[in-house]
């Protein structure tokens, strides 16, 4: 889908990825509407944009604010053509260790927040006869690493959710597509919920967060089912499909995450 022109949602867009790709897509010419929790970052955002963006305070964790979001855009913008669901949350530590309410409030935000607003769209997507959802993942959806278990799992939930989806809106004229970022340089790693683990980690430097927003312009324009950011990433889960045993040791080494 061109995105010039069309009305794109963007969640977490105060920061990070989702400011990136706020910037990209009204620089591609399309209506953006903002949602994040913090109104001060969404307007400070709103103010360098083009395009005369709509803010819209929203915690995708409260069904009614995500009902509000959609409502809203609606009624700013006339509809809805792109959703980019991208607001998430981290958690870092061992998952014999994790805390469960750390793990609930992941999955409140990176898989029940991505539902609710799926669920809100839909209908008028429907309606409208064409419409997109793109859900912004991670490689760790299919290879997780040592002390992210948490968060691999809400990625990989939140995965196959989308894929059911596409398959379900098969003919309507939604597309559903997923984007697998990996490492990417933000306070995303920071900010992460979880106490981690005391043991040496090492992380990847990543990309910035701007490759990430032109990889999820080529997703809006194209609309595949799956995409990756670099083929560094696609190639790194080809091996750990072929050679799993190797990937694992080969972490072990590098990570250190190994007992004794």
């Amino acid at each position: 889908m061109n995105p010039h022109n069309r009305v794109v949602i963007i969640t977490g867009a105060s920061a990070g990825i989702g400011a990136a790709t706020a910037r990209a897509f009204a620089g591609a010419g399309a209506k953006v509407v903002l949602a994040a929790r913090s109104t001060e970052a969404l307007e400070r955002l709103a103010a360098t944009l083009p395009g005369a963006p709509v803010v819209i305070p929203t915690d995708v964790t409260d069904p009614a604010q995500c009902r509000a979001l959609i409502e809203g855009a609606a009624a700013a913008c006339g509809r809805v053509d792109i959703l980019i669901n991208n607001a998430g949350v981290g958690l870092a530590g061992p998952v014999a260790e994790l805390d469960l309410a750390d793990l609930e409030r992941t999955l409140a935000v990176d898989l029940l927040g991505p539902l609710r607003l799926a669920q809100a769209v839909i209908p008028l997507m429907r309606r409208q006869g064409r419409g997109q959802i793109i859900t912004i993942s991670s490689v760790l959806a299919e290879q997780p690493l040592p002390y992210l278990g948490g968060y691999a799992a809400a990625k990989a939930a939140l995965e196959r959710m989308s894929e059911a989806l596409r398959m379900e809106l098969r003919g309507t004229g939604v597309a559903v597509s997923v984007l697998r970022p990996g490492t990417t340089r933000t306070e995303f790693t920071r900010r992460r919920l979880g106490r981690g683990s005391e043991r040496r980690r090492v992380t990847p430097r990543g990309v910035p967060p701007e490759a990430v927003a032109l990889a999820v312009l080529r997703v809006a324009r194209r609309e595949p089912r799956l995409a990756y950011v670099t083929l560094g990433d696609r190639l790194a889960l080809m091996v750990a499909r072929i050679a799993p045993g190797i990937v694992e040791a080969t972490l072990a080494r590098v990570i250190g995450w190994e007992q004794g």
